[in-house]
C-alpha cells in the first residue's frame, strides 16, 4: 500500500470517528421509556413487605395508595415505603368494597383529609395522589378533592390482580398493555395479592430489557393519561 492510500484511509478512518462521536444521542435515546406501578388497598402485613423486597431488589420504584384505618395498624410499613423512596398516595380511610360490601358508598372529603393526616404524621408529607376506591368518582368530588391540593390518579392499565388467580395472566395483562408512560394498577393488601408477588419480577425484568424504568407518579408538572390535574369546565361551573 502506497503512502498516499494510507494517508487516505487514516483521514476517512478519523473523519468516520469524528462523525459517530460527536453526534448528539436522538431525543429518543436520550429519554427514558417509563412505567409506573402502583399498588391499592393496602398496606397488608402478609403481601406489602414481599412486594417491597422485590422493589428493593429490583431496584424500582412504585407509588402504595393506601387505605386510613390500615394505616394506622401497620405504620411501620408505611415508613418503611418512605424511607425507600416510593410514593404514597391516599386511598381513603376505610374501603367500601371491604367494609360495606352492599352499600354503594364512597370516601367523604372529610375522610380524605383524615387519611391525609395519617400519612403526613408517619411521612412528613401530605400525600398529593388521591385514588378512589374502584376508580368510582363522580364530578362534585373531583370539584371538592382538586380544590384540596390533590391530584387524581386512575390508571391506564389494569393488571386484574384482584380477580385473577394467576400469576401468568398477570404478567400477560400487563405486557400486552403497558407501554411508555402507563399507569398499572396492582394491589398489595387482598388476598390474590400471592399471585402478584410471582408476577412483579417477571414484569420488571420484560420491561426492563426494553430499556424501561420504574418510577413513582412525578410530583412535578410533567402530565400523564389517567390523571385528573383540574375540573371540567362542566365541573367547575357545578
Amino acid at each position: 500500500m502506497n503512502r498516499f492510500k494510507l494517508m487516505c484511509i487514516t483521514f476517512t478512518t478519523s473523519l468516520l470517528l469524528v462523525y459517530f462521536v460527536a453526534q448528539p444521542a436522538k431525543a429518543n435515546d436520550r429519554v427514558p421509556k417509563v412505567l409506573y406501578l402502583t399498588f391499592d388497598d393496602g398496606p397488608g402485613f402478609i403481601y406489602t413487605p414481599k412486594i417491597l423486597d422485590i422493589l428493593q431488589r429490583e431496584h424500582a420504584k412504585a407509588t402504595f395508595f393506601v387505605i386510613g384505618n390500615r394505616v394506622l395498624e401497620l405504620p411501620g410499613i408505611i415508613k418503611r415505603m418512605s424511607n425507600e423512596g416510593h410514593e404514597i398516595g391516599n386511598h381513603g380511610f376505610i374501603h367500601p368494597s371491604f367494609e360495606f360490601p352492599n352499600q354503594e358508598t364512597q370516601p367523604t372529603v372529610s375522610d380524605i383529609i383524615k387519611t391525609d393526616k395519617i400519612i403526613e404524621k408517619i411521612c412528613h408529607k401530605k400525600p398529593l395522589y388521591y385514588r378512589p376506591p374502584g376508580g368510582v368518582i363522580n364530578e362534585s368530588e373531583i370539584k371538592h378533592i382538586l380544590a384540596h391540593g390533590h391530584r387524581i390518579a386512575l390508571w391506564t392499565v389494569d393488571s386484574e390482580d384482584w380477580k385473577t388467580a394467576s400469576s401468568q395472566k398477570i404478567y400477560d395483562n400487563v405486557t400486552q398493555h403497558a407501554r411508555p408512560n402507563s399507569i398499572v394498577l396492582f394491589h398489595d393488601g387482598v388476598s390474590n395479592s400471592r399471585y402478584t408477588i410471582q408476577a412483579l419480577p417477571n414484569i420488571i425484568h420484560y420491561y426492563r430489557s426494553k430499556g424501561y424504568v420504574f418510577s413513582t407518579l412525578p410530583i412535578t408538572s410533567k402530565k400523564l393519561p389517567g390523571i385528573l390535574y383540574q375540573a371540567s369546565k362542566r365541573t367547575q361551573k357545578a
